[in-house]
């Protein structure tokens, strides 16, 4: 009998609440919403929004990360969905970022 492996992460996810602005252009048309990031990590985050959005979709995601008090812009893609929950992982992003990401992450790992 095999035994199931619990999926391995790459980065540590953190739980969070954070109001998000979603920004999709689809067929050359653009739209706007919020949404909540419900987690995140160094790689991307959960990303519950109340519209129905296919798989590999590019998302623009404005957003405050926790102990950060200045807003980013960040691109990020669909990469699984679950009911109106998608894991978002973040693409293009900045050395900039990359590093205010995992200031954030590291705060939040020490505040567990």
């Amino acid at each position: 009998m095999e035994l199931m492996q619990k999926e391995q992460r790459r980065w540590e996810r953190y739980p969070v609440k954070i109001r998000t602005k979603i920004t999709i252009n689809s067929n050359g048309e653009t739209s706007s919403f919020y949404g909540e990031a419900t987690d995140v990590s160094r790689g991307g985050l959960k990303l519950f929004m109340p519209r129905d959005v296919g798989a590999s979709i590019v998302l623009l995601l404005e957003l405050a990360l926790p102990y950060n008090s200045r807003p980013m812009a960040i691109r990020g893609i669909i990469r699984n969905r679950t009911g109106f929950s998608y894991g978002i992982e973040f693409i293009r992003i900045s050395k900039y970022e990359q590093e205010t990401i995992a200031q954030a992450c590291k705060t939040l790992q020490l505040l567990k």
